[in-house]
């Protein structure tokens, strides 16, 4: 009796450590067939605003590229992270108007630094409807060795998040206006080497010839 116990328990070890064995081997195999996929996740707001393909400078219009230096400058004119340290530190703003950047110290950046501490969140778009030439029409860039200058009319949307830790924070609407004075000429600034001064960090908006030399507001 006692010899078929312990064949029984033989037998039952047998098949348990073959079944151990057995999902121990399909573990492994479905890890080896482990792949990791990146996606960027998007906020629900301004979700039209996707990371598009790299473009060749030469295929974009003067007219796009003049709009996404405005909507950078405008962007980094009003936002807000929450948290931090120096807010005037912002190469951007200063590469794309420093004419104007001690003017924005002294006055949207007081506004910035209070909301950042406060731990507030903000950000602006602006579409390509919403810039408006005031005093020139035609600008014909071909024709001039310099820049001339323009005024522009900017519209912009902001969403504010008062609380940026919390996910069921809704964000505050609001829209205003923004009027530049700008000069700019499509393509590169001369005499700069593209390739060391990408390879140095620095943000591609400061290779071009755009500049802000005088800002103003008119709230909506």
């Amino acid at each position: 009796m006692n010899k078929i116990k312990s064949f029984f328990i033989g037998l039952i070890l047998l098949i348990t450590t073959f079944i151990v064995v057995l999902l121990a081997a399909l573990v492994y195999r479905a890890n080896e067939r482990t792949s990791v996929k990146s996606y960027i996740f998007q906020m629900g707001n301004f979700a039209n605003q996707r990371v598009g393909t790299l473009q060749d400078i030469n295929e974009i219009s003067t007219n796009d590229l003049r709009n996404k230096l405005i909507k950078k400058y405008v962007s980094e004119y009003f936002k807000v992270i929450p948290g931090e340290a120096d807010v005037t530190k912002r190469p951007v703003l200063y590469s794309l108007g420093e004419n104007t950047f001690e003017q924005w110290k002294k006055t949207e950046a007081k506004t910035i630094a209070d909301m950042s501490a406060k731990k507030m969140f903000r950000m602006v778009r602006v579409s390509d409807d919403g810039i408006m030439l005031l005093n020139k029409q035609d600008i014909k860039y071909s024709t001039k060795d310099e820049a001339e200058s323009v005024y522009y009319e900017v519209r912009y949307r902001m969403a504010t998040w008062m609380e940026s830790n919390r996910m069921e924070t809704e964000p505050i609407y609001d829209q205003g206006t923004i009027y530049l004075e700008a000069r700019f000429k499509p393509g590169i600034k001369p005499g700069i080497s593209v390739r060391k001064y990408l390879e140095e960090g620095e943000d591609p908006v400061g290779l071009f010839m755009f500049e802000v030399t005088n800002i103003g507001n008119k709230e909506r």
